[in-house]
């Protein structure tokens, strides 16, 4: 038989190959994740077939005396004798009696024994035979039903490339409704609609609408008059028309004006808008309807650079026809786009209309989000001013997906993935996009994130100046948190600093703001004051268990408090001077937990017991309770690690398990600030100062295993960006997701850098 390997990025990709080559009756043989994907093993049906002796060879099979493998003259014995057996043969020269259970000395095994591993071999490869029919059965994957979806819907290529690129694994086992709801999240989140109703109004200026003909200019020019009128009066707006090619455009316009009370002017077509802007400079917003013009037509140019204005600056908006097709509107803009920059002009604005005549407005909306256009409105009739609204991203993307029903202009195989067309310029747009996004999550769900940027920020300037500039961030407070995990004062182990601290929020997750131990005041006790007068801070997590005075500072606060601890530490227990490693068994059990702990899902067997303290300098001890923990992997069962703890008696049991199950979650910090302080130590052109190098690196290796044991939706969809920068596939862990956070800050910073060098 012929084993062919082939090798793909996912399981269904391997399988097209496995069915180009070997066709639809392939036999699978194995299946197994690889670092590049998904390989897997498999024959043709005939080659298999072709191990099989026919039916009449096998009426024509040795008698059960000849049964036996046949041996050379050296006394090996004949296997292929052995395999013509495995094919069915023995099956009719089974003999009536059987033979003596005990096998020669000799021989190595029986023919029967092989017989029998070759079928079940062989039936084996059926049953995953039947598997793979049974799996093509059940229908698409997810990727693969959202794609024909979007396609169907009106999405081009492109970006519904960009988009499943980024689905994340953690929705493979999940409903349709879950797998939907993540790619509207993301649409939203990629549709640029304005932050502030009626911004574009307000803010005033010299508005131009402009597009092709019979796209709505005149009518969204009422439209916009009349919403302005209603908030500010009619005094400080002017509505000004250079459309003389089409007849009864400029009485049309002049009608809605003396309705509304508002002054107008008309502008020949030829005539630069500059020429009549100095007139109109104690109005606070002119709206300037353009001459339709098609994209294609070559005054189109010459008419955007009319539209100039060197005493006011001019904001085109483009108006886009919803109910067009998507290639149309992706020209429109290109086009419109182009010349604006040809003129240096400006066009980063836009407003959808007929939205009513639209039977999918997926096209639109994927242009839109494609070219990074800002939309203002959305009309959807000729009634001025009712039939225009707000634009509502998370409306607009809703209706887009409600058409993704089978159309017969969509494409008939939209199933299937089209061959990436992103080169250059669209996939660093693609890029920037899921950049945009990222930073857009982390800023507003992560507190202290905007610290770590603006450290990183720090970290391009000359080292002479980071320690000043680092400062004022050594100030800021985040908020909201609830605990503080104070790391040990002891150098981490192979470097020469310690870790700093740093706050956890009601979530048990840290805030991306170290606070290292030299920039605090001396005194245990006024540290921990200044984090509950400052951070508003109520329990603490100690790296070792508080001395007495220490204890009775914080039990007067009603402070609470838990210290690790090792199992060779004592304690009094019913008069005895014994280590906690021996006291597990006298131990209360309560409830367990599931955390992720180092990149897997873990079990918490918890448990605790009332001990006293006792230590040098203590005369009676006081009442702690010792905590037990022992952390198995949740799919494996192997124990990961056993902890211990030390908590006041007088704090309540939940607040306890509550803070173990912190300290257990954060276990990997001081790995993951090392990993990233190391990395930084060669990072960039210029040294780091050590103060901002380590700043940098535990903010990062917070923000990292932040985002690793955060559920929400926002997370998992940050965890699927970053992943998707890293080589091949890479699981759920905070080692990952660090690396994949400097790429993202390191061209952050870039861009940043870029632009200020462009003058923009």
């Amino acid at each position: 038989m012929s084993v062919k390997r082939f090798l793909g990025a996912t399981s269904r990709e391997a399988m097209r190959q496995v069915r180009a080559l070997l066709g639809d009756d392939a036999l699978i043989l194995a299946n197994r994740p690889v670092a590049d994907g998904v390989e897997i093993l498999a024959m043709a049906d005939d080659a298999a077939d072709a191990t099989a002796i026919p039916e009449p060879a096998a009426r024509q099979a040795p008698s059960a005396s000849q049964s036996a493998p046949s041996a050379g003259s050296d006394g090996v014995p004949d296997w292929r004798a052995a395999h013509r057996a495995s094919s069915g043969l023995m099956a009719h020269a089974r003999p009536a009696v059987e033979p003596p259970a005990a096998a020669p000395a000799a021989s190595v095994s029986s023919p029967q024994d092989f017989a029998a591993l070759s079928q079940q071999l062989l039936g084996e490869m059926q049953e995953m035979r039947q598997m793979l029919g049974q799996q093509d059965r059940a229908g698409p994957g997810p990727a693969s039903d959202l794609r024909r979806r979007l396609l169907a819907s009106g999405f081009g290529h492109e970006l519904v490339a960009e988009l499943l690129a980024a689905l994340p694994a953690e929705l493979a086992d999940t409903s349709q409704e879950n797998q939907r709801a993540w790619v509207q999240r993301q649409l939203v989140a990629r549709l640029a609609v304005t932050s502030e109703p009626e911004a574009l109004l307000d803010q005033g200026g010299v508005i131009a609408l402009v597009g092709p003909t019979g796209v709505g200019k005149t009518t969204t020019t009422a439209k916009l008059a009349a919403r302005y009128v209603m908030r500010h009066g009619p005094e400080q707006a002017v509505l000004v028309t250079t459309d003389a090619y089409r007849i009864g455009a400029q009485d049309q316009l002049r009608i809605y004006a003396d309705l509304m009370g508002i002054e107008m002017h008309a502008l020949e077509a030829d005539r630069p808008l500059e020429s009549l802007l100095p007139k109109l400079v104690d109005k606070h917003l002119v709206i300037v309807d353009t001459v339709g013009m098609s994209q294609r037509d070559r005054r189109l140019l010459e008419q955007i650079a009319h539209l100039r204005g060197d005493s006011r600056d001019v904001r085109l908006v483009l108006l886009l026809n919803a109910a067009s097709q998507g290639e149309t509107i992706d020209e429109v803009v290109t086009t419109y786009l182009q010349s604006a920059r040809a003129v240096g002009g400006r066009l980063e604005d836009a407003i959808l209309t007929k939205q009513d005549e639209a039977a999918r407005l997926g096209g639109a909306l994927d242009t839109l989000i494609r070219h990074g256009l800002t939309l203002h409105f959305v009309s959807h009739g000729q009634r001025v001013p009712e039939d225009l609204a707000l634009a509502d991203g998370q409306e607009l993307i809703r209706e887009a997906l409600a058409a993704g029903t089978p159309s017969p202009f969509a494409d008939a195989q939209a199933d299937e993935p089209q061959a990436s067309t992103s080169r250059g310029a669209p996939a660093l747009l693609g890029q920037g996009r899921a950049l945009g996004s990222i930073w857009e999550m982390l800023h507003a769900r992560v507190p202290g994130f905007d610290t770590l940027a603006d450290a990183w920020a720090i970290s391009s300037l000359p080292p002479s100046l980071h320690s000043e500039r680092l400062s004022p961030l050594h100030a800021r407070v985040p908020a909201p948190v609830t605990t503080l995990l104070w790391a040990r004062s002891s150098t981490l182990q192979g470097e020469d600093w310690a870790l700093p601290h740093l706050a956890l929020g009601s979530d048990g997750r840290p805030a991306v703001q170290p606070f290292p131990e030299h920039r605090l005041m001396a005194g245990q006790c006024a540290r921990m004051e200044w984090a509950e007068t400052t951070l508003k801070v109520g329990a603490h997590l100690l790296p070792r268990l508080p001395d007495v005075r220490t204890r009775a500072w914080l039990k007067a606060r009603s402070s609470g408090w838990m210290s690790q601890a090792q199992g060779n530490n004592r304690v009094l227990y019913r008069g005895e001077r014994l280590p906690l490693s021996g006291l597990a068994e006298e131990a209360q059990t309560i409830e367990p937990a599931l955390i992720r702990y180092r990149g897997q899902v873990a079990k918490v067997m918890l448990s605790r017991l009332e001990v006293l303290s006792h230590g040098a300098g203590e005369d009676g001890g006081d009442a702690l309770c010792a905590w037990f923990a022992e952390v198995r992997g949740r799919d494996s069962g192997m124990v990961l690690t056993r902890r211990y703890a030390l908590s006041p008696a007088w704090w309540s049991v939940e607040a306890g398990r509550a803070a173990l199950l912190e300290q257990l979650g954060n276990d990997e910090l001081p790995t993951l600030a090392r990993q990233a302080s190391r990395q930084l130590a060669g990072h960039g052109p210029l040294a780091i100062d050590s103060e901002l190098r380590v700043f940098m690196a535990t903010g990062i290796a917070a923000l990292a295993l932040h985002l690793e044991h955060a559920e929400e939706d926002w997370a998992m969809d940050v965890r699927a960006h970053l992943l998707r920068l890293q080589a091949g596939r890479r699981p759920r862990r905070a080692k990952s997701l660090l690396e994949g956070l400097i790429q993202v800050l390191d061209a952050r910073e870039a861009i940043r850098h870029f632009s200020e060098q462009a003058g923009r």
